[in-house]
């Protein structure tokens, strides 16, 4: 302490690294406030609006081009994991509009595939940073939330690949022929264990991905008060004995 004292140089040092790592700190906090608003509004609010009903596909690849996009920003200052992201959205984003300007089914079983992988990886990006170490704040809940909706956007494509790969696996009201918004609607009222029961699973590998998605639901919601309850015991048990000194 005394050489830094001395030191003005050792001061500057410590003051540039601290500021780079309130600046990280903001930065990964604004992107998780980002995304979440990105995930509502393209994903919940604008379709409830009637944006996209003339084209589907198109709209849902738009928007989870950007929702990709703005999750692959999640990782920034991670080297390892922002490649990893990097790699898996590239990869994604090609082979979904691959398919939608070439609609062949291996293309489009493909791209479900990618979709899922791409969820998954933006889960433990965004995971990672619900769980790491410090007080529980908004931001924190933000990305918590932001991961429980992509679990219901990951399990409709998830339906959606089951429909292509197993044709009438799912029962739809009048033989309708399922749409991008009928999986994401089914996928959100399993995943909340609501169940309508106007698209009903029927064949047995539907049936083990809706009993997977519930079960989903329910342990992550568990999981995660559980583990935001310790965290925060554990940030005020170290804020009163640091006070106490």
């Amino acid at each position: 302490m005394a050489y830094m004292a001395k030191n003005p140089l050792g001061r500057g040092v410590a003051r540039d690294k601290a500021r780079a790592l309130i600046k990280q700190s903001w930065q990964s906090q604004a992107n998780l406030g980002i995304f979440l608003a990105l995930l509502v509004t393209l994903g919940l609010v604008l379709p409830s609006l009637g944006f996209g009903k003339n084209d589907e596909i198109r709209y849902s690849d738009f928007c989870f081009s950007f929702l990709l996009t703005s999750g692959v920003a999640l990782a920034w200052g991670r080297a390892w994991l922002f490649g990893l992201t990097a790699f898996v959205g590239s990869a994604t984003l090609a082979v979904r509009w691959m398919a939608y300007f070439t609609p062949t089914l291996a293309l489009q079983v493909w791209a479900g595939a990618w979709s899922v992988t791409a969820i998954l990886v933006i889960c433990l990006v965004l995971l990672a940073q619900v769980f790491r170490a410090g007080p529980v704040n908004s931001y924190r809940l933000q990305g918590a939330i932001a991961v429980y909706l992509l679990f219901g956007v990951g399990w409709a494509h998830a339906y959606h690949l089951t429909g292509l790969l197993n044709p009438g696996s799912f029962n739809l009201p009048q033989g309708e022929i399922p749409s991008v918004l009928d999986w994401v609607y089914f996928s959100y009222i399993t995943l909340s264990t609501v169940g309508y029961g106007d698209i009903t699973p029927v064949r047995p590998i539907a049936r083990t991905l809706a009993i997977g998605e519930a079960l989903t639901g329910q342990i992550y919601l568990a999981v995660l008060i559980a583990r935001l309850v310790a965290m925060e015991v554990v940030s005020w048990q170290e804020r009163t004995s640091h006070n106490s000194q």
